[in-house]
């Protein structure tokens, strides 16, 4: 290892790394600092010098998320990797130790795949992988990775909301989020899967979907049709959403009839029922935090690549902070009224996502001209009911406060029915939601 690592720029990711400040995922920091206490960060950092080629430290401020914490291991000349270190499972989790396993499997061989096949997304070297039970995992007390470090931050550090930007930064970073996203979409797959092995003798296997167990599909796939896919990932939205109004963590109904709706619109109407393949590939969790950009805008790396697969095409949908969640009526309603409290906020949310469909539209004619189309446009998808529904399903629990909103708004895009008619409708749904959750059945 030596010149493809990172070269210093001002400062690295650490710098602003928060540790334990304002962690807290399901009141779950004291197994963070258990895990902290009992894992041999000497082990990691022998380990890291051996790959530097020369002796590293290891950082004390580290960056924690749900299943994952990440170190920096700096060597004299600040080279420097991150060592991606994976947490205990989640007394809650439904996974087993396999699926963890498998899970980080399909991590590993999709990276080894994007690095033999693409060149034009950035993505971390991986430099080592030791699983549950290797000899230097068994070491430092947990299953790591030691994968390439860059000088640069998440774009969701940044101060202020992508859509407040000036316009001439917005074009470019939207120019390399949707560039990225079309390069990964022309590699197609046949069914919709995980990359679960990858060798250059025999090429990407899709398996099972890696998430799976933690999404609770009843089934894991590999899938054959874009609607069997819709329909497990409903499922799973509905046995969480039950299963939180069950133990009584989850008091505001239209958590609960949101996802029910959702899996209602793909049981019985066309929406989901004419997605085709070939399936493209995709990241499937390409936010503002799993970009890395440095101080002028220009993006040096994607990370977090365990939820990547071959999907349905109408996954895609408008990203944070730039979601389509309002319906056209309102949206046209506040555009059309100065006064109105949300009219500056709306209009720039509007036009960066007029410029982020722009965008697409370009990153899809460059592929055209390199004789490499994507088989279906992302820029019209976006605009599609299917898009726009499984995006809005996802913000239910997360935009928390909106439910009831974004409820009805399901209700619109996949019945048409507003008003009176759309209250009957989720109210019937709400009778018979009642019953489901006493007898513990959906």
């Amino acid at each position: 290892m030596s010149s493809d690592v990172a070269a210093p720029k001002k400062i690295r990711p650490s710098e602003r790394w928060a540790s334990y400040d304002d962690w807290n995922y399901g009141g779950m920091r004291q197994r963070l600092e258990g895990f902290m206490a009992s894992i041999n960060k000497t082990a990691l950092t022998e380990h890291a010098s051996i790959v530097l080629g020369s002796p590293a430290s290891i950082s004390e401020p580290f960056s924690a998320g749900q299943y994952w914490c990440c170190f920096e291991l700096v060597a004299p000349d600040n080279r420097f990797l991150v060592a991606r270190v994976r947490l205990p499972k989640h007394p809650e989790s439904n996974a087993t130790d396999a699926d963890e396993e498998y899970l980080i499997q399909c991590e590993v061989a999709t990276m080894k795949y994007l690095r033999a096949n693409i060149r034009t997304v950035p993505l971390p070297k991986l430099y080592a992988y030791e699983p549950p039970g290797s000899v230097r995992a068994i070491s430092a007390g947990t299953a790591y990775m030691l994968i390439e470090g860059f000088y640069g931050n998440s774009l969701q550090d940044i101060d202020h909301s992508i859509y407040n930007l000036p316009v001439s930064t917005q074009e470019h970073v939207f120019t390399q989020w949707t560039s990225f996203q079309a390069e990964l979409a022309a590699f197609t797959f046949p069914q919709i899967g995980s990359i679960s092995q990858f060798s250059t003798d025999t090429g990407p296997i899709i398996g099972a979907i890696a998430t799976s167990s933690i999404d609770g599909l009843p089934t894991a796939g590999p899938f054959h049709s874009g609607w069997d896919y819709f329909v497990a990932v409903a499922e799973g939205l509905v046995a969480h959403a039950l299963r939180r109004k069950r133990s009584d963590t989850e008091s505001n109904q239209f958590a609960t009839l949101g996802p029910l709706i959702f899996r209602n619109i793909v049981r019985d109407t066309e929406i989901f029922k004419n997605s085709q393949g070939p399936f493209h590939f995709n990241h499937m969790d390409m936010g503002i935090q799993n970009i890395l950009i440095d101080d002028d805008f220009n993006f040096v790396a994607v990370i977090d690549w365990e939820l990547a697969q071959s999907a349905p095409w109408e996954v895609n949908h408008y990203p944070m902070p730039i979601p389509l969640i309002s319906s056209d009526r309102e949206t046209a309603e506040i555009l059309y009224d100065p006064g109105h409290k949300a009219h500056r906020n709306m209009s720039r949310q509007v036009g960066a996502r007029l410029l982020y469909r722009q965008k697409f539209k370009e990153a899809e004619r460059a592929l055209e001209r390199r004789g490499n189309p994507l088989h279906y446009s992302i820029a019209e998808v976006l605009e599609g009911r299917a898009s726009r529904i499984y995006g809005l399903v996802g913000k239910i629990g997360v935009f928390h406060g909106m439910e009831e909103e974004l409820t009805y708004e399901l209700v619109r895009l996949g019945y048409g029915l507003t008003g009176p008619e759309a209250e009957q409708h989720v109210q019937m749904l709400g009778e018979e939601t009642k019953g489901a959750i006493t007898a513990g059945v959906n």
